[in-house]
């Protein structure tokens, strides 16, 4: 026997841990030999099995890669064989394994261990330690980074870094600190490695720098998305890829995270890199992937890449999903946060163009919209090909609609669309509130009015630049409504915890097409699932993020801790 973080366990000898999978699964009446035995039997627990037929349960057994039995502690016992590893939960909390449904993990998970976050720092000097901490695990001269995912309204003091705060922490190393998709500061060291004050500045195309009365660079950049992007890639090139996407999925499984889907990764390599680390190695993570083209003759780009391709295809551990977020560059709204977004006919034509050959050939799709304006043009687009071609089994999704209303959700409900909610008002809402009022800030995102519509809303975190990796502060602010500089949303835009975790469960696998194999605990499905170690339908709604999970589960194996 052993005991480890409050759980106890029966191992049996490790060569009898991968017996094949002998028996058809059967009803727990069912048992006759040591064969028929399980492979692990989890027993004494709180199952939130997010089955409507069994929501809840005490135990579960696996045998190879499948559940086979969910139920009560006798009924399961009985599964346990000679060579059978007993777990004792002592009353801990199972749920489905975490599905993200929106994360740009194979873009993010490549520079992982390469940045510094700030999500979790009340003060400038909490934040600028953390940089000077990063800079004792590198060498001198190389960037620290924080990439998103901050805002300076979460701070004590209300405001920005200084240049020369950026140079203290950091006298030695190059800054780079992005707030969102907005901005980024710099130190001198970063100044001078970019060039900033030569005739011709080391930086992409498309990024602004403020200057001071006297010419020179203040340290303050400004940019788009895709040039934010192009510039962090250049500082960022000097990087172990592998190691970082290892340790990015050890942090997902670490919170009960067994897959995710990526709604656009950006860079041919970044694909080519993680189908590498999926052909090395056992996958401890399910991916989805879709593929966004790159600007110009858009439809023609997709036709090419789906000539060789099924327009669905899953492996069990890497899928190909389709097309999205951004299908045509010109109707992406990007980061805006008022309304008034418009497209050029051209540009409406060719998204058509798009729509319709993802109709013909059955492809699924998710479409970027941050506002109700711009879901709105992109849904007229839908309704055009809905006139001739049937959306409804396609499971086509708007993600993010941040200042959606009523109106846009019951738009989608006709033409059979999904909605993929991400976190992004946690940090955006000062930006929101500040271009459209405190009354549309506090009623984003329209998650409640959608389910109360019957629309299935997947649940997405848009990790790592406007988002936290890990689901758990996803849901906590779903539950809560309190966004990162303090401002609470309307009660009647929250959601249950039930329905939170739903959304990062069973509605995630629906997305992916997979909610027949996982997304929910129940017999025959796949033994994807985590222990945690708290329960989340009775811990302080404020610490939900803290949720970790004591053991993680993919295909019926252990992958974290990794034994």
């Amino acid at each position: 026997m052993m005991s480890k973080m409050g759980l106890c366990y029966k191992t049996p000898p490790p060569a009898m841990r991968n017996m094949a999978l002998a028996v058809m699964l059967m009803g727990t009446s069912s048992l006759a030999s040591a064969q028929d035995k399980a492979d692990v039997v989890l027993y004494n627990g709180q199952l939130i099995t997010m089955d409507e037929q069994q929501p809840n349960a005490q135990a579960l057994a696996v045998k190879g890669q499948h559940i086979i039995a969910v139920g009560n502690n006798e009924e399961i016992k009985k599964w346990s064989g000679q060579n059978t590893r007993e777990i004792n939960l002592a009353g801990k909390t199972v749920i489905p394994g975490l599905i993200d449904a929106h994360l740009h993990g194979i873009r993010a998970g490549r520079t992982f261990s390469f940045e510094t976050y700030w999500f979790d720092a009340k003060t400038l000097p909490d934040a600028l330690s953390k940089l000077s901490q990063s800079a004792e695990e590198k060498n001198a001269a190389q960037w620290v980074a924080v990439v998103g995912s901050w805002i300076p309204e979460q701070f004590a003091e209300k405001r920005d870094p200084t240049l020369q705060e950026l140079n203290q922490a950091l006298p030695a190393n190059p800054a780079y600190v992005q707030s969102l998709y907005d901005y980024a500061l710099l130190n001198q060291h970063a100044i001078d490695a970019l060039k900033l004050n030569s005739p011709t500045p080391a930086i992409p195309a498309g990024i602004v720098i403020e200057r001071n009365d006297k010419g020179f660079a203040t340290g303050k950049l400004r940019g788009t998305i895709g040039s934010f992007n192009q510039l962090f890639a250049q500082i960022s090139q000097d990087n172990n890829v592998g190691e970082n996407l290892n340790a990015f999925i050890h942090y997902l499984n670490k919170r009960g995270v067994v897959g995710f889907i990526d709604p656009s990764a950006g860079q041919e390599q970044a694909y080519r890199d993680f189908f590498k680390l999926q052909q090395q190695q056992p996958m401890r993570m399910r991916v989805g992937y879709r593929l966004s083209a790159p600007p110009g003759n858009e439809a023609e780009w997709f036709k090419q890449r789906l000539a060789f391709r099924p327009a669905v295809h899953d492996d069990g551990k890497i899928s190909f999903l389709g097309f999205g977020e951004s299908l045509v560059l010109e109707m992406n709204d990007g980061v805006r946060m008022s309304s008034g977004f418009s497209s050029s006919p051209d540009a409406k034509n060719e998204q058509y163009k798009v729509l319709q050959l993802a109709a013909q050939e059955g492809v699924p799709v998710e479409i970027h919209a941050y506002t109700d304006n711009s879901a709105d043009a992109i849904l007229d687009v839908i309704s055009e090909v809905a006139k001739s071609h049937d959306i409804t089994q396609l499971r086509w999704s708007i993600a993010h609609l941040n200042t959606g209303t009523a109106e846009t959700i019951a738009r989608m409900k006709q033409l059979g669309l999904a909605y993929s909610v991400q976190m992004g008002p946690y940090f955006e809402s000062p930006a929101i509130e500040r271009a459209n009022g405190k009354t549309v800030a506090a009623q984003s995102s329209p998650i409640q009015p959608a389910l109360e519509q019957g629309v299935i809303v997947a649940g997405g975190t848009d990790a790592t630049r406007i988002g936290v990796a890990g689901v758990w502060h996803a849901i906590e602010y779903h539950v809560t409504g309190k966004a990162l500089d303090g401002s609470v949303r309307d009660e009647q835009r929250r959601v249950s915890r039930e329905d939170a975790l739903k959304m990062y469960t069973l509605n995630a696998a629906w997305l992916a097409f997979a909610e027949q194999q996982r997304g929910s605990l129940r017999a025959g499905k796949l033994a994807d699932f985590a222990v945690l170690d708290q329960d989340i339908l009775a811990v302080a709604a404020d610490k939900l993020h803290q949720t970790q999970a004591l053991l993680t589960f993919v295909d019926g194996q252990q992958v974290y801790p990794e034994q």
